[in-house]
């Protein structure tokens, strides 16, 4: 097996640091107000994220992995980085929600740059002291280990589907084997979302994926101002 395969098997594992653990993708949210209650509502949820915000991130990853290993100097890199983070910026509305997916690129990229250290971990510093988008820190990561945008896209669709089933998990005691069955069964439509994200990643970033959940996002925004929370969102 090649060094790629097991750096992406790396960061598709759980227990990679990059803070992931502490969010829940609006699942806390849905339970607090009842949109999920159970194992078939909270599938029919994480199958409308992946193809809205995980359609978005996806395409989001793969076009910065297509883009930054094309380039042939720093300050190429820069505006690349800069472009698509203020892509990733217009496709998050909710302020807390922005605030989040900083955070996650930050640590994100802190933990990478341990593992594999790269000039492109050095634009993030310089670039974004406060932190890229997580979306456009995995496409560098995906450029670090040598990962083609689709395996990056891939990844994306991994963590958005994984990261709010587990969080099912935990805030509603859900069977854990019935939950891994949950996420089989979404498999098929996780790759078809890749593919198609990793298919738009050479075009104009003004044609990338822009699609919304209004109602994940009022609900972010309201999750945010909680004084007791399990999750940061």
């Amino acid at each position: 097996m090649d060094t790629s395969a097991l750096a992406l098997f790396l960061l598709a594992d759980g227990r990679f640091p990059a803070g992931g653990h502490a969010h829940s993708a609006g699942v806390e949210a849905a339970v607090a107000d009842g949109r999920i209650t159970d194992e078939a509502s909270l599938e029919a949820y994480v199958l409308g994220r992946l193809v809205t915000t995980g359609l978005v991130d996806a395409a989001l990853a793969a076009a910065t992995a297509h883009r930054l290993a094309a380039v042939a100097s720093a300050a190429a890199a820069r505006t690349v980085l800069e472009q698509l983070d203020a892509e990733a910026e217009a496709r998050l509305v909710p302020p807390a929600l922005r605030r989040s997916s900083r955070r996650l690129g930050r640590q994100l990229a802190r933990a990478a740059a341990r593992c594999w250290p790269a000039s492109e971990f050095v634009q993030l510093a310089d670039g974004f002291p406060d932190g890229a988008h997580q979306s456009v820190v995995l496409g560098c990561v995906g450029v670090a280990i040598d990962a083609p945008p689709l395996a990056v896209a891939e990844i994306a669709v991994h963590h958005a589907i994984t990261m709010p089933a587990q969080a099912g998990v935990r805030l509603l005691g859900l069977d854990p084997f019935g939950v891994a069955a949950l996420i089989a069964r979404l498999a098929p439509a996780g790759a078809q979302i890749a593919a198609d994200a990793a298919s738009r990643a050479p075009g104009p970033l003004a044609d990338l994926p822009a699609r919304s959940a209004p109602l994940a996002d009022i609900a972010a925004t309201a999750h945010a101002t909680w004084e007791v929370r399990l999750f940061a969102t």
